[in-house]
């Protein structure tokens, strides 16, 4: 599933190159009434992790800094509403922590996520536009615990929510997204990710 996904969002990257030669003079697609313009993102930016992990029957927060890289294809509507299928990509998240009795617990955290997300303007500017969001789908988690050279792993594809305030700021064809997100797994007794990120979307 994580090969399928990551295949598909090399994909999509390469769709702009399909339209490339006359993506400045399309004009928006009208549909039932709707002002409709796919587009194509790239955002990057880092993210704290803050997973409630429990071994050997004790629970533990376990904070952990990550970079994530994020790949979507969506549809822009009225200029005020936008939908989107989204794959993020996690760097390894690692803490050591003790659990009660047992020191030095190395756990590992590796996080590829697949949403659906839906972003609203708020109020209506030509330069810089504020716009909320939020998001619903499944994150594969593979967590592992090491201790004393020992070490145990699980795979999980779980539910994941995410919510999102951001400002875009559109220039022709393109446009910049700052975003500020979180981001729930119901992954252990739950993983909390906050997260900063930075991207281009490209309108065809």
């Amino acid at each position: 599933m994580k090969k399928l996904i990551a295949g598909s969002m090399a994909v999509l990257l390469a769709t702009p190159a399909l339209a490339g030669g006359y993506a400045y003079e399309q004009q928006p697609t009208d549909f039932m009434g709707w002002s409709i313009l796919p587009y194509i993102a790239l955002r990057g930016g880092a993210t704290y992790g803050n997973l409630n992990n429990v071994f050997n029957n004790v629970k533990e927060d376990l904070g952990m800094n990550m970079y994530q890289i994020r790949t979507a294809l969506g549809l822009t509507m009225e200029d005020a509403a936008r939908f989107e299928i989204e794959g993020s990509f996690f760097t390894k998240g690692k803490k050591t922590k003790d659990f009660g009795d047992v020191a030095n617990v190395n756990v590992s955290v590796k996080n590829i996520e697949l949403m659906a997300n839906t972003y609203m303007n708020i109020g209506h500017y030509k330069y810089i536009q504020p716009f909320a969001g939020l998001g619903a789908g499944l994150a594969f988690i593979d967590r592992e615990a090491e201790v004393a050279g020992v070490s145990s792993s699980k795979d999980n594809t779980k539910f994941s929510a995410m919510g999102a305030l951001g400002l875009d700021m559109p220039f022709g064809c393109f446009a910049v997204d700052v975003t500020a997100r979180y981001n729930y797994v119901d992954v252990a007794s739950g993983m909390h990710n906050f997260s900063a990120d930075v991207g281009i979307r490209y309108m065809f």
